[in-house]
């Protein structure tokens, strides 16, 4: 009897011992809500693990059907092969929060059709478990545009436009507060973007004094609102014919204005190298006395000059970086370089060497030994865009301007280390460069040698990176000289020799 009772009680109490060793997952907060091109963090926690590596953290939506993958981390390692191809280039997993015991999904370009219901999934090993969240993107609507159309000889078509997400009701009043919405006739269509484009239209005598006011109702509350003023929106009737003769007098001037500006733009192409030169550029002249009379001729045509500077400055950065790098490789001595050396992910899978090349705004670091020849690529390169080559396996030519620094024999901050590396008759202009750099031109810089530890360069590097628009980076280094970039980098490549074949 006795042992009977033991088993009974150990019956009961084991779903509960067990239910307190299992992995469990459980959430943040279960809705989320979110605009139209923002992001947004989905979080879920997860119980203590022994080790990362072990760790797989699965995110999908489920809801609408069909359900597709957004992120997968298997057992450490990110996995891309079922990834929903809406979802490749936006979705990403904050690393750094594993160790917090948070799997944190960052969507970015946020779309409307991303809204729905998203899983996730953690497991340590083969024990896991999963939760679900809401994800709501809307977008506000537009302020409303408003018009005024006679449709008659005492009516007049008052319409109001917006467009936003979610569906809006549109409300239309009289300025004694009488609604007059079920006078309306409101059409509503679908953007590209899916968002409800809706246009709302009253007609109203046009010769009953009034306010008008047409409403946009999102979930009860008065999103968008615009006021009709009769009869001050309306044109007086006798005046259309002026209308038409002030339109008609306008496109005959801007005719004639488009003339004009043509026949300067063609007289002012014979003496454009003249005034280029008798410009400030990005190369300061030396002489003092020819400075100060390129003031005087600046402050007569100083806006022509300007752009006429920038056009020539590039060029002549553009020259003499060709020339610099012009001198570095041959097709024959790329050929057999590049045949030697294989270049792997992070991971460890082999890639195509034109791989190294970064995107607009993408950082790559690439890792390898010392002697393994990340100086030859970096070269390879530098020499392809300058047209050394016969081949481009890089497609880089299509690059406005492209720097390669030695960052061994960096000096000062990382704008300093740029200028030193340019070989120039005159000096290069730092502020010049800065805003060469940081703005829209598609170049690429590459910091041959960089190892962590040079206060000014890192942190001016910091800076540059953070507010560039388009330049892309590739930055070379050993293992293990720089751990905050290695950690911080989405997109780590190694360089290793490949083995020499033996000869019969």
């Amino acid at each position: 009897m006795r042992g009977t009772l033991v088993v009974v009680f150990q019956a009961l109490l084991w779903p509960v011992v067990s239910a307190s060793a299992l992995f469990t997952v459980s959430l943040e907060k279960s809705d989320y809500e979110a605009e139209l091109h923002g992001d947004v963090k989905l979080v879920c926690l997860f119980s203590k693990v022994k080790r990362l590596s072990d760790l797989t953290v699965i995110w999908s939506r489920v809801e609408p059907k069909p359900a597709v993958d957004v992120y997968r981390l298997e057992r450490g390692t990110e996995n891309h092969n079922y990834t929903s191809a809406a979802f490749i280039k936006r979705a990403q997993l904050i690393h750094e929060q594993l160790d917090l015991n948070r799997a944190v999904l960052h969507l970015k370009k946020l779309q409307i059709k991303d809204s729905g219901m998203y899983r996730c999934i953690v497991k340590e090993g083969d024990d896991g478990d999963y939760k679900q969240v809401t994800l709501k993107v809307t977008a506000p609507y537009t302020p409303v545009k408003k018009s005024t159309m006679k449709t008659g000889q005492d009516e007049v078509e008052l319409s109001c436009e917006s467009q936003g997400f979610p569906s809006a009701q549109v409300i239309w009043s009289d300025g004694q507060n009488t609604n007059l919405t079920e006078r309306s006739i409101s059409t509503t269509r679908s953007t590209d973007e899916d968002l409800f484009h809706i246009i709302s239209k009253l007609t109203v005598k046009r010769d009953l004094v009034n306010n008008y006011t047409c409403s946009f109702l999102v979930k009860g509350e008065i999103r968008e609102t615009v006021t009709f003023s009769i009869p001050d929106d309306l044109l007086p009737h006798s005046s259309a014919q002026h209308v038409w003769i002030v339109a008609v007098v306008l496109v005959l001037l801007a005719i004639v204005f488009i003339c004009v500006i043509l026949h300067w733009r063609k007289n002012g192409q014979k003496n454009r190298r003249n005034e280029s030169s008798q410009c400030a550029f990005l190369f300061p002249h030396s002489s003092s006395a020819t400075t100060d009379s390129l003031l005087t001729v600046n402050e007569n045509r100083s806006q022509a000059c300007d752009i006429n500077s920038e056009e020539t400055a590039e060029k002549s950065l553009r020259s003499a970086l060709i020339q610099q790098y012009s001198e570095l490789d041959t097709s024959a001595e790329m050929n057999s370089r590049l045949a030697s050396y294989a270049l792997l992910s992070k991971e460890g899978r082999s890639l195509n060497i034109s791989s190294i090349l970064p995107d607009k705004k993408e950082m790559i670091l690439l890792l390898g030994e010392p002697g393994c020849g990340k100086t030859s690529v970096a070269q390879i390169l530098s020499s392809c865009w300058a047209e050394r080559t016969a081949t481009d396996p890089f497609n880089i030519r299509r690059l406005q301007l492209v720097f390669q620094v030695d960052c061994s024999r960096a000096k000062g901050d990382f704008f300093q280390a740029i200028k030193s590396s340019v070989s120039y008759e005159k000096p290069l202009d730092v502020s010049e460069l800065r805003e060469t750099l940081l703005g829209s031109r598609d170049c690429l810089l590459i910091l041959d040698g960089y190892e962590e530890g040079n206060k000014d360069l890192d942190e001016t590097l910091e800076c540059f990176l953070t507010e560039r628009q388009t330049c892309r980076v590739l930055i070379t280094s050993h293992p293990g000289k720089c751990p905050a970039l290695e950690k911080n980098v989405r997109t780590v490549l190694q360089l290793v020799q490949k083995p020499e074949s033996s000869g019969s």
